[in-house]
């Protein structure tokens, strides 16, 4: 193999990789939004007898929900 076709393969190796890290990243963003969105909502649909259970307050779900 000459020196022009191992660099080409590494550059679309290079191109690839940039590529499915970016995916992954991005699929993990999403993941961890999804979580924290499902948890704001079983907190919202609690009562506030289960929140103090917890050491909650509504205010508390109010705050957090609100920085999903």
């Amino acid at each position: 193999m000459d020196e022009c076709c191992s660099s080409a393969t590494h550059a679309a190796r290079k191109h690839r990789n940039i590529f499915i890290r970016l995916w992954k990243k991005a699929y993990r963003w999403g993941c961890r939004w999804n979580e924290r969105r499902k948890a704001a909502n079983t907190l919202a649909r609690m009562s506030s007898a289960q929140l103090k259970d917890i050491g909650l307050s509504r205010d508390d779900v109010k705050r957090d929900h609100s920085r999903t």
